[in-house]
């Protein structure tokens, strides 16, 4: 296995069939030294050209020597390309953590220091089955955020995606959308998805429902532009109850967030609100039924359990909740990033 330098080809010493004890090492400090380069701003400081390492301490207030050493360990897994012997220029990799950009915002969510520190109780939540990010704030990941509007913020500012209208689309045309009148999205945010399936769709009226504080941020074009003739704003809580007589409930990345006691409940609420042959489409990662994991994948999963005692699922997993919920379960459909994971209502 090798690394690609300006020179060309060097041996990668820490290989993991040969060199576990390199692999664990690195994995061991990658998030430190991660951390440490969003702290410092490197990413926005390298720009769009090369910069020798002397400009960035300079731009950064950074001792040189030592912030070499550091941009050596992020070259080394893949953040920055080295340019030269003191020189460095962005990479893929880099570019993403660059303000604004989707991968400086997540990775500002994971290393930000009430979540970092949920992450070091996760021993305890593996003894005790334990939320460790609950046992930590004495509050659930929701409650935590109401009470800090500067976490809050940043938070959702993360999970913004500047390739949402693609997968929008994307999501939409994979869509069996015959029949529909009505589309409940359920814990459906600002509306992006119910704005572009609108927006193609104009046959179809549409229910934004979220929580109050959320649907105060609802699009524009859904309160009062060229869609809000077509659809409502519901706040409320999935819960208790969702909005009555849609023929398609969405819920994209929802489920996820909560244990299967809640999701089975939210599922119920969906099943008791739908019309008899009304559907349920869920919109999530769908992990391989055999535990066969990626490391994204993996770490992802675990990650939902350290901040909200939740899970990702897999195919089986789904069909058993929606059965718990008195719904059928009818296939999973994949995109590029997410699977449409359906089931429909019996009736009652």
């Amino acid at each position: 296995m090798t690394t690609e330098t300006s020179s060309g080809p060097v041996p990668n010493r820490h290989d993991g069939e040969r060199d576990p004890f390199g692999q664990l090492m690195t994995y061991a400090c990658a998030a430190h030294v991660l951390r440490a380069a969003m702290q410092l701003g490197l990413p926005d400081a390298v720009g769009d050209d090369s910069v020798s390492v002397q400009e960035l301490a300079r731009r950064t207030d950074s001792h040189p020597a030592i912030l070499q050493r550091l941009l050596r360990a992020l070259s080394a897994i893949g953040v920055f390309r080295p340019v030269g012997e003191n020189e460095y220029e962005q990479n893929a990799a880099s570019d993403l953590l660059r303000s604004g950009r989707v991968g400086q915002l997540i990775v500002q969510a994971l290393t930000e220091e009430s979540f970092w520190q949920a992450w070091n109780r996760l021993a305890d939540g593996v003894r005790n089955g334990d939320c460790p990010f609950v046992t930590l704030h004495e509050l659930d990941f929701y409650g935590f955020l109401s009470r800090h509007e500067d976490k809050r913020e940043a938070f959702h500012a993360a999970m913004n995606d500047p390739n949402e209208p693609a997968r929008n689309d994307e999501l939409i045309n994979a869509l069996d959308l015959t029949g529909v009148k009505r589309v409940v999205d359920v814990g459906g945010s600002e509306g992006s998805l119910l704005r572009d399936l609108l927006r193609s769709h104009p046959h179809i009226g549409g229910v934004l429902f979220d929580t109050e504080e959320v649907v105060a941020h609802a699009l524009a074009d859904l309160r009062c532009g060229e869609l809000a003739d077509r659809c409502e704003i519901v706040s409320g809580d999935a819960r208790e109850s969702v909005p009555p007589a849609g023929d398609l409930y969405l819920l994209r990345g929802v489920l996820h967030n909560w244990d299967d006691e809640t999701c089975v409940r939210i599922l119920s609420r969906c099943a008791e609100a739908a019309g008899p042959g009304a559907r349920v489409v869920v919109l999530e990662l769908l992990l391989d039924d055999t535990g066969r994991l990626s490391a994204a994948e993996a770490m992802i999963d675990l990650h939902m359990f350290v901040l909200l005692g939740a899970r990702e699922r897999a195919e089986d997993d789904f069909a058993k909740l929606f059965e718990r919920a008195g719904l059928t379960y009818t296939g999973a459909t994949p995109t590029s990033y997410l699977h449409l994971i359906e089931a429909r209502n019996p009736g009652h």
